[in-house]
């Protein structure tokens, strides 16, 4: 047991002395984080923690505790302990069968916005349905249709999709290199697995072993996707419409526009806030 509140009675020392603990396991956000912990978990209001020298964690809440920073120190990303992650303002549930939501993705929601009203949209990839739902909830968009292979993925979509009572979000289970497409979409938004099978191995460990491997990598050079979209994109991108797609590593930039310059597609790139080419815009 890290604490006991038999031998540390000050919660601030508890606090304290956790934040040394995840400090030395490298985790440089870990005041934030034992604050976050503590809203989200046992209900304390960010007055009190900073405040009420009279608060006290009972038995439970202590072994609670004691098995976050436990986990924390083994590496497990802060969102799946919370199961849930926060994109573009709004909270989602994760798990081990979905991404974690990264701020790098928002900047697919502010270009669909600036481009305005999109009736059909399509989200290839949804995981946690983060993106299609933000879309809906910003009212960039009437209809989705939210696709994905992954039956556990969906499942968390579907929680996703309950929560905020989005009503215009519809889940396919499917795999895009087989599907049939049936009609065409004014939007189509997608983070696909870009990270090729070599730069997967070399990952850092707290991604290996709990972030889905399938939403990570295709198993090869990473570029399986947009030799795809390249190829097929035309059959179900409507004529006036745009795919926002986003990328990896800015070494990937060339390589990804050559592919769709030689099928003739027009494209804008897109900056993230780190200044880093994270999003190609493509239409016709």
């Amino acid at each position: 047991m890290l604490f006991g509140i038999d031998s540390v009675n000050n919660f601030q020392t508890i606090i304290s002395n956790a934040e040394k603990k995840l400090k030395e396991a490298s985790i440089e956000n870990a005041k934030k984080e034992i604050e976050w912990f503590l809203q989200k978990t046992f209900n304390f209001s960010f007055i009190e923690i900073k405040l009420d020298s009279n608060l006290k964690l009972s038995n439970e809440q202590t072994n609670c505790f004691n098995d976050f920073i436990n986990r924390r120190i083994n590496g497990e990303p802060f969102q799946y302990i919370l199961k849930e992650g926060s994109f573009y303002g709004y909270d989602f549930i994760v798990n081990q069968h979905t991404l974690i939501p990264r701020p790098e993705s928002e900047t697919i929601i502010s270009i669909a916005k600036k481009n305005g009203h999109h009736y059909n949209a399509l989200d290839i990839g949804t995981g946690s349905a983060a993106l299609a739902i933000t879309l809906s909830l910003e009212k960039i968009i009437s209809n989705i249709d939210a696709m994905d292979i992954s039956e556990e993925a969906l499942k968390i979509a579907k929680k996703n999709i309950e929560r905020h009572n989005a009503q215009n979000i519809n889940l396919m289970k499917r795999d895009v290199f087989k599907n049939n497409f049936k009609k065409k979409y004014d939007l189509i938004v997608c983070n696909p697995p870009y990270i090729s099978k070599q730069e997967y191995m070399n990952l850092e460990q707290h991604i290996k072993c709990y972030e889905p491997k399938i939403a990570l990598t295709d198993n090869g050079d990473g570029l399986s996707f947009y030799r795809f979209f390249a190829k097929n994109l035309m059959d179900f991108l409507s004529p006036t419409g745009r795919m926002i797609l986003e990328i990896g590593q800015n070494k990937t930039k060339p390589i990804i526009e050559n592919l769709f310059q030689k099928n003739q597609f027009n494209f804008k790139w897109h900056k993230d806030l780190n200044g880093d080419y994270r999003i190609i815009e493509l239409y016709r």
